[in-house]
């Protein structure tokens, strides 16, 4: 198993990682239940974890791809633009991380809201990457994203 292996084994754990813990976070803020707020916050942590480890097999596997030959279906091309992408999720996904590991001490309604919205805007940009990702190998998606 090389890095392009476990990239692709691993690259929807960000995505669901933040969706479900943007949920947890959600109804336990509506219920009023601590423990599924908590359960929201130690998943957004997570998520930024799954982030970071999907980030840096992404660079291996990006290196490995960029130097082999060509591929049937695989856009090289689009693998740059990903990247890029992935820069931004790593980055929203460990600033709303820390923000869940911070409202994890402090236990603040209003910082559960914060992390509530960083949740969102992480959730935007790894739906963006993974949109992106799936571009490089779907040509499926590459027809339905440009009309």
């Amino acid at each position: 198993m090389n890095f392009v292996h476990l990239h692709l084994a691993i690259n929807h754990s960000p995505l669901y990682a933040t969706l479900f813990a943007l949920f947890l976070l959600l109804i336990g803020m509506m219920k009023r239940n601590r423990s599924v707020a908590t359960a929201g916050l130690v998943l957004a942590i997570v998520a930024a974890i799954c982030a970071g480890a999907t980030f840096f097999t992404g660079d291996q596997a990006a290196d490995i791809i960029k130097d082999s030959p060509p591929i049937a279906g695989l856009e090289k091309d689009l693998i740059r633009e990903h990247n890029l992408a992935a820069n931004f999720a790593l980055g929203a996904s460990c600033i709303t991380g820390l923000a869940a590991i911070v409202t994890l001490f402090v236990r603040r309604r209003w910082m559960e809201i914060v992390v509530l919205v960083l949740l969102l805007w992480s959730l935007s940009v790894v739906l963006r990457t993974a949109l992106l990702g799936g571009r490089i190998h779907h040509p499926e998606v590459r027809a339905a994203a440009r009309g």
